[in-house]
């Protein structure tokens, strides 16, 4: 079990590698379903072995892979 400053650690080591993945969208830090800090893997959906590459955990943090559609950036209004 890993504290939020330490997964926020982790992720601001290895976002940038998981983020030249081919299929990577994003990389956060969530609750994961038991209440513990997991580091959040977006993925696109339409690239079948974006899910290959990436690992169940990161020095001891629990990775979450989440499918979803690449990130849009959108205007402000």
């Amino acid at each position: 079990m890993v504290s939020e400053q330490q997964a926020r650690g982790i992720k601001r080591r290895y976002a940038a590698q998981l983020l030249q993945q081919t299929g990577v969208c994003g990389v956060g830090v969530e609750k994961g379903d038991d209440g513990n800090f997991v580091l959040a893997v977006h993925l696109d959906a339409s690239q079948p072995n974006a899910n290959a590459a990436i690992p169940d955990s990161i020095e001891g943090c629990p990775v979450r892979r989440i499918l979803s559609g690449p990130f849009v950036k959108q205007q402000r209004i």
